[in-house]
């Protein structure tokens, strides 16, 4: 008997959980939605899977007039987070089990198990740790513009990284001999790579690595960098953020920063290099946060999309054309949740999901899908996976 009234205040709760990003149109609110909820189990055999797992499903019966953004179904993860998207429907998680609870006097222990999930099957199979990485490392890949080359780094520790420039059609590798203590760069086109590489003293170096893995030097004529904490790359630039909290853009061959925006806490710069997500610091009397998009000339392209007493997790979908963040305000009558940004029409739409994310939000290749992450008292954390209306 419990286990059904658990089963079903958490399908209770899924279904309240869903919303349909029609902007702030009340009248909208009322439309019907067929439920559906779907307990499938394990179709792996490998039983690591921890037996049944919950998919909740939202379907809409008819799109409600001049929406904008419109979801159509949420898959339910539980105890998972993404680790990266395979493909449009495949995706890498990482579940997490407490092995043992916390006591007075010790922490909690937990493990972990990596699964590659089907979105459209359902299936869920366990990933061996077959990553060729020697114990303790951590491999990361970048794939460059055109997808022909990845920059690589195996992190023997926390602190130093190996770097290498992969051909991706030949396998072919390119050691770049340079000392890495950070994991900030990105792209600047699709034949260079640029890495802040840090280190424990200092900013340090500024590497333009290109695809046949020779480094060259980036001179920085800045006195306001101490560390790079915001930074992106594209379309020839690099941008950044300075201790004061000033958004600046330069090239691999200006050594002299361009100003673009004040009072800068964030920024993130759209796949297409063409727009900047910025979320202003709160100063000069400001009492909220505001998230704002700039050219990469850094004039302001329309009005704020956002405001509230935290603005974090921005995340652009793959082609450009969305943008999904985060807000959090202790009024509870001001913007709280997830929320999209539609750049072709200028909407911002919320997602019915009120709760606050705890990793990034992420986005299949497609732009089709968004993975959120959240806090859960029970299971730890739960994994949405919004599929939105085409």
């Amino acid at each position: 008997m419990n286990k059904v009234k658990y089963i079903a205040g958490l399908i209770a709760m899924s279904l309240l959980s869903v919303g349909i990003l029609i902007g702030c149109d009340a009248e909208q609110e009322g439309n019907k939605q067929l439920r559906s909820t779907l307990d499938t189990t394990d179709q792996s055999g490998s039983g690591e899977t921890g037996g049944k797992r919950e998919l909740t499903v939202v379907k809409e019966r008819k799109p409600p007039a001049e929406q904008g953004i419109a979801v159509q179904r949420i898959h339910q993860m539980n105890g998972a987070n993404i680790e990266k998207w395979l493909s449009d429907h495949e995706l890498e998680i990482q579940v997490t089990m407490v092995e043992k609870q916390a006591t007075a006097t010790e922490e909690p222990q937990f493990s972990y198990q990596r699964f590659q999930v089907d979105l459209e099957t359902g299936e869920r199979l366990s990933i061996k740790e077959q990553t060729g990485a020697d114990q303790g490392e951590v491999i990361k890949s970048y794939l460059s513009p055109d997808g022909k080359y990845s920059f690589i780094q195996t992190w023997k520790d926390k602190y130093k990284a190996v770097n290498e420039i992969e051909n991706r059609a030949t396998g072919e590798r390119h050691k770049v001999e340079v000392d890495n203590y950070m994991e900030v760069g990105g792209w600047i086109n699709k034949d260079s790579y640029i890495l802040a590489a840090g280190s424990m003293q200092d900013r340090s170096e500024i590497w333009n690595i290109s695809v046949d893995g020779t480094r060259k030097k980036i001179e920085l004529q800045d006195p306001d960098v101490e560390s790079f904490t915001e930074f992106a790359t594209g379309n020839g630039k690099i941008y950044y953020t300075d201790a004061n909290g000033q958004m600046k853009s330069f090239t691999p061959t200006q050594s002299r920063p361009t100003l673009l925006a004040k009072d800068v806490s964030t920024l993130s710069l759209s796949p297409d290099s063409q727009r900047i997500a910025v979320s202003t610091s709160r100063s000069g009397g400001q009492e909220e946060s505001r998230l704002l998009i700039y050219d990469t000339s850094g004039h302001v392209q329309g009005l704020l999309i956002g405001k509230g007493d935290l603005l974090s997790h921005q995340s652009w979908s793959p082609d450009s054309s969305k943008l999904a963040f985060a807000v959090y305000t202790e009024d509870q009558g001001g913007m709280n949740g997830i929320y999209i940004f539609d750049t072709v029409s200028g909407k911002v739409s919320p997602l019915g999901l009120s709760y606050y994310p705890v990793y990034p939000l992420s986005w299949n290749p497609s732009g089709t899908r968004l993975g959120i992450t959240v806090d859960d008292k029970e299971k730890l954390i739960v994994t949405h996976i919004v599929d939105f209306k085409k």
